[in-house]
């Protein structure tokens, strides 16, 4: 977890701040269930890191990129960072 603890961090922040949105918003608020979905992919990325599993792809057991995990640290997959990384490309004309 020592090597993770930046990201530990920064996520038990999240955790926080989202769990005070979720008591501030308005019941009927539509956006409730996108804040609902992040905080249950922080906690999971949470306990990913306590139990030693965090960095490692869901689907194959894999190391993720250590460099969009410090950005994105809730990817789970190869597949995510490849979707990540499709977005993070330069266009080749500009």
């Amino acid at each position: 977890m020592k090597r993770y603890h930046f990201i530990y961090e920064e996520l038990r922040r999240s955790r926080e701040e989202l769990l005070d949105c979720l008591l501030k918003a308005d019941g009927n608020s539509p956006i409730i269930c996108y804040i609902q979905a992040e905080l249950q992919d922080v906690e999971h990325a949470l306990a990913k890191i306590e139990a030693g599993d965090f960095g490692k792809c869901e689907m194959s057991g894999e190391l993720l990129p250590a460099g969009l995990l410090g950005m994105v640290p809730t990817a789970r997959t190869g597949e995510d960072i490849k979707m990540m990384e499709a977005y993070l490309r330069k266009p080749l004309y500009s």
